[in-house]
C-alpha cells in the first residue's frame, strides 16, 4: 500500500537545510498572522475611544479584514504560481506587516478600515502559499510533522499578541506601539529572501512551461481547477476547507461565550479556560502531524473531529446539569484544545492532493471558500444560540465539521507518499 511504498532511508527522511529554513519561516508567519488579528482584538476598545467608532463600524472593519483575506487567498497564490513560492510568501508577510503598521499610524477610522482590509489581503495569501512551499520541500514521511508544526504557530501567535499588548501598555506606549511592533517581520523579509530558495517542484514546472510561462495567467490556472483533470480534487479540497471552517471558527468564536453565558463564569475564569484550550491547542497541532504520518491523514482527521464532538457533548451535558465549577470544565477544555489541531491535517492533506501545476492556486481557492464561509459562521451560530444555547450552537458546528470525514474518504490516503505519486482523479 501507500505507506509501504514510501519506505525510505533515515537520511531520506531528514529535512534539508532549505526545508528547515522554510519551516521556521512559515511557523513565524503563522504566529505573526495570529498575533496581528489578536492585537487588533485586544486594542479595539482603545481604537473605539480614539476614533469614536460605533459598534456597527467596528463590526464593518472586522468584516473588511475577512473580505481582504478571502481576496488575498485567491490573488496572492497567483503571484506565487508565476513568480515562485518564495516571492509569494515574502510578498504576503511584507504586505500584511506594513499595513499593520499603517493601522498604528492611522489618523482616522477610515484609515484603520483601509489598513485592516489590506492587512487581510496579505494574511489570506500566506496560508495556501506557505502550505504549498513547505509540502514541496519536506520528505514524504515527515510532511505531516512539518505541517503540524507550521500550524502550531497560530496558537503561539495568540500568546505573542498578549505579550506585545501587555508590554506596550506597561511602558505607557499606547495602542499604536502594539501595531508598530509588527512592522518588524516586513523589515526582516529582505535578508530572508537571500536565505531561501525556490522549490524544485516549482522550478521544474516553470521549465516545463518554457516560453509559455508569461502567457499563463493566474485566472487561466483558476479555470483549470474545474477541468476534468482537477475538478474532483477541487471539490474534495474545497469541501474540507468549508466544513473545517465551520468546525474551527465555531469553536474559536463561541467557546468563550459559552463559558461566560451558559456557565456563568467571570472574565478571569473564562480567560483561564481559553488560555488552557489554546495552550493545549498548540500541542494538538504539533501532535497531529506525526500522528497522521504514522496512522494516515484520513483516520487521524476522523479522530480529531470526533474528539471535538465528544468535548462539546460533554459541555452540553454539564450545561443541562446546572451549576458547574471551573475544575469540571477543564476536561472538555483540554479536549477542545486538542481537536483544534484538525486544521493541521486538512491543510496538509489539501496541499498534497493538488497537482504540482495548480497547487498554490488550488489551495488558494479552497482556503478562500473556507474563509468566505467563516464570515457567516458566527452569525449563523449566533441565531442558533439565541434560540437555544451557545453550547447547542457549538454542537451544531462540530457535527457539521464531522462531514470532513466522509469527504476525505473520497480521496486517496497521502501519508508517506511522494507528491508525484498522489492522484485523486485516478
Amino acid at each position: 500500500m501507500a505507506l509501504s511504498r514510501a519506505a525510505t532511508t533515515g537520511a531520506d527522511e531528514r529535512l534539508s537545510v532549505l526545508a528547515r529554513r522554510v519551516l521556521i519561516f512559515v511557523f513565524v508567519a503563522w504566529a505573526v498572522d495570529a498575533a496581528d488579528s489578536t492585537v487588533y482584538s485586544l486594542t479595539l476598545p482603545a481604537l473605539r475611544t480614539e476614533f469614536d467608532l460605533s459598534l456597527g463600524l467596528m463590526g464593518a472593519i472586522g468584516s473588511l479584514f475577512l473580505a481582504g483575506s478571502v481576496l488575498g487567498s485567491l490573488l496572492m497564490p497567483m503571484l506565487a504560481d508565476r513568480r515562485g513560492r518564495r516571492t509569494g510568501m515574502v510578498a504576503c508577510i511584507g504586505s500584511f506587516s506594513l499595513f499593520t503598521g499603517l493601522v498604528g499610524m492611522a489618523p482616522t477610522g477610515g484609515t484603520v478600515a483601509a489598513g485592516r482590509f489590506l492587512t487581510g489581503v496579505g494574511a489570506g495569501g500566506q496560508w495556501p502559499i506557505g502550505a504549498a512551499y513547505l509540502s514541496e520541500l519536506v520528505p514524504a514521511r515527515r510532511r505531516g510533522f512539518a505541517m503540524g508544526l507550521m500550524q502550531a504557530g497560530y496558537p503561539i501567535g495568540f500568546f505573542l499578541a498578549g505579550g506585545i499588548v501587555a508590554a506596550t501598555t506597561a511602558l505607557g506606549l499606547g495602542w499604536r506601539a502594539a501595531f508598530l511592533v509588527l512592522i518588524v517581520p516586513a523589515v526582516m523579509c529582505v535578508p530572508i529572501m537571500t536565505m531561501l530558495r525556490e522549490t524544485p517542484t516549482w522550478l521544474a514546472q516553470r521549465s516545463a512551461r518554457g516560453g509559455k510561462q508569461e502567457q499563463r495567467t493566474g485566472f487561466a490556472v483558476l479555470k483549470m481547477l474545474f477541468s476534468a483533470e482537477h475538478r474532483r480534487t477541487t471539490a474534495i479540497a474545497t469541501a474540507l476547507h468549508i466544513f473545517g471552517a465551520v468546525f474551527s471558527f465555531g469553536l474559536v468564536t463561541w467557546v468563550p461565550s459559552a463559558i461566560t453565558l451558559d456557565f456563568g463564569l467571570g472574565a478571569g475564569q473564562t480567560a483561564g479556560f481559553v488560555m488552557l484550550s489554546w495552550g493545549v491547542g498548540a500541542a494538538g497541532y504539533i501532535a497531529a502531524g506525526p500522528l497522521s504520518d504514522r496512522l494516515g491523514r484520513r483516520p487521524t482527521l476522523a479522530i480529531y473531529t470526533a474528539i471535538g464532538v465528544v468535548a462539546v457533548i460533554y459541555l452540553n451535558v454539564l450545561h443541562h446539569r446546572g451549576s458547574v465549577s471551573f475544575a469540571e470544565l477543564v476536561p472538555p477544555g483540554i479536549l477542545i484544545g486538542v481537536s483544534l489541531g484538525v486544521a493541521a491535517i486538512y491543510i496538509a492533506y489539501t496541499s498534497e492532493i493538488y497537482a504540482d501545476s495548480v497547487r498554490t492556486v488550488g489551495l488558494g481557492f479552497s482556503v478562500a471558500a473556507g474563509k468566505l464561509v467563516a464570515v457567516f459562521v458566527p452569525v449563523g451560530l449566533g441565531v442558533i444560540a439565541e434560540a437555544t444555547s451557545v453550547t447547542t450552537s457549538l454542537l451544531v458546528s462540530t457535527i457539521v465539521g464531522l462531514l470532513m470525514v466522509p469527504v476525505i474518504l473520497l480521496g486517496p490516503e497521502t501519508a508517506g507518499r511522494e507528491l508525484t505519486d498522489i492522484s485523486v482523479e485516478a
